[in-house]
């Protein structure tokens, strides 16, 4: 308070939205565009091509933005239904073509997690995609889904919950097209139940230092936690007193030292690979 000079204005909100001129949905707290489909719809969609999602490397703003403008791309789904023509449309180049439809195909065996993460849905992401591909196993089940059941998803309460039943309805016509395009909504070792058998069942994994060895394939952040979890593991990034074993890769720093403190179990990346061999290859 001492600190204002009497020059200070109110804040406004805005009147429409910021990036399209369009209305402002202010149902919830946080205000949103309410028309994001199409406000963001570039963005979206580069989001869904993402390594962390649907993976397809080479699917630039560039090349994106010339597929929305030229309409062979209004949603995320439309990605699986391009052709090799639309593609060299808009990259300027056949060879450039035929590596993007390659991405393409092989996203259409990205299974539920990805393909819903790729979604958007509010209030979910990346590991909370993973969750809800557990437990439903494929995308038809996740769509029939109510709240009541959304809410057996890990970290899921009863608000989420409805949020996320109402935006998957919402999706329908778009989730419809991966599956008619020949992509595999199934997710592995699901079937229905977030629980999955594994040699690491029961147990909650923080992984520190950087995989050099067998698990080097998967040494990203959100590679490593979908490793664990396919394993029948929880991940965590942070020592806690949930945490039962911690895998120490190279240049593992403070973490192994506090995990030994607290009794928890530390092994190294071979150790940890020969514990989830069946899992390396998938």
């Amino acid at each position: 308070m001492e600190l204002r000079t009497g020059e200070e204005r109110p804040i406004e909100p805005p009147a429409v939205c910021p990036g399209c001129q369009g209305d402002i949905d202010r149902s919830q707290e946080r205000w949103r565009c309410a028309r994001p489909a199409d406000c963001g719809r570039i963005a979206s969609i580069l989001y869904a091509a993402g390594r962390d999602q649907l993976d397809i490397d080479g699917l630039g703003e560039r090349y994106v933005r010339a597929l929305v403008e030229a309409g062979r791309v209004r949603d995320v789904a439309d990605l699986f239904a391009l052709d090799h023509a639309a593609l060299a449309l808009a990259a300027g180049s056949e060879k450039r073509a035929v590596k993007l439809l390659e991405q393409i195909e092989a996203a259409k065996g990205a299974g539920p997690a990805r393909v819903f993460c790729a979604l958007g849905v509010l209030g979910t992401g990346r590991g909370m995609s993973r969750r809800i591909a557990r437990r439903f196993g494929t995308m038809e089940a996740i769509r029939a889904a109510d709240a009541a059941a959304m809410t057996e998803v890990e970290l899921v309460g009863g608000a989420k919950a409805a949020a996320i039943v109402a935006q998957v309805a919402e999706l329908g016509p778009v989730i419809d097209k991966p599956a008619a395009a020949g992509g595999d909504l199934v997710e592995p070792r699901a079937e229905g139940g977030e629980d999955v058998d594994g040699p690491l069942a029961g147990e909650t994994v923080v992984v520190t230092g950087r995989m050099a060895g067998a698990p080097a394939a998967h040494d990203t952040r959100d590679k490593v936690r979908a490793l664990i979890e396919r394993a029948g593991g929880r991940s965590a990034s942070s020592i806690s007193g949930r945490t039962t074993l911690l895998v120490a890769g190279e240049k593992a720093g403070s973490k192994v030292a506090k995990a030994r403190e607290a009794g928890i179990e530390v092994v190294g990346e071979e150790a940890f690979a020969e514990r989830i061999a069946a899992f390396l290859t998938h």
